[in-house]
Parts: structure tokens; sequence; C-alpha cells
């Protein structure tokens, strides 16, 4: 976690984000970085507080029958909102290492 920026808080969605999370979905196709926001929104919530480290967990979501593969970095303080502080594009092998790992993002739907 880059101690230099700020946070920011979603107060109606109950999460923080920071300025790299928010960059690289700046950098992307606007309904791909809606699409991760929702499935990110809709699915990430039982994370466990860990003070000592984040969690890297991967997700997937289609567009236009394509798949993305991605991975989020997620900080959870007891006490404190989740705050999603980095997601990075991954490899379709790396995604499927994270689920071999049991660190993916599980879909409700």
């Amino acid at each position: 976690m880059n101690m230099g920026s700020e946070p920011r808080y979603i107060k109606d969605r109950g999460y923080d984000v920071e300025e790299e999370f928010l960059d690289t979905l700046d950098d992307i196709d606007r309904e791909l970085a809606i699409k991760i926001s929702n499935f990110i929104e809709e699915n990430v919530t039982d994370v466990k507080p860990n003070k000592l480290t984040t969690y890297v967990l991967g997700g997937l979501v289609h567009m236009n029958e394509q798949p993305f593969t991605f991975a989020v970095e997620i900080l959870k303080e007891k006490g404190r909102y989740v705050t999603l502080t980095d997601l990075d594009f991954i490899s379709m092998d790396e995604y499927l290492d994270l689920i071999n790992e049991d660190s993916y993002i599980k879909s409700y739907k």
C-alpha cells in the first residue's frame, strides 16, 4: 500500500479506493471499468480483517463475449472499511493459479 496516497472514501458504497486502483480504471474502456467495478461491488463481501497484509483476489468479467481477467488488491483492517488498493490485468493462467489458491472473487450470480 502506498502510504503517500490518500484513499478516497465512497460513502454510499462502504469502501475506500486508492489512487492506483482509480488510475487503472481511468486507463481502460469506460464500459469495461464499469463492469469490473460492479463485479467487485456485488461480490466482494466477506473479507476478513488482517492488519499485516493485503489480499490479492482474481476476478473475471466478460465484455462482448471476451473474457477479462484481473487481480484486485484489497486491504481490510479491523473496524475499518475495505480498501481497494490496486487493480492489474493478469493472464488467464495467473487467474487459474489464483483459483487454485482459493484467492478469487466468487460470483454470486
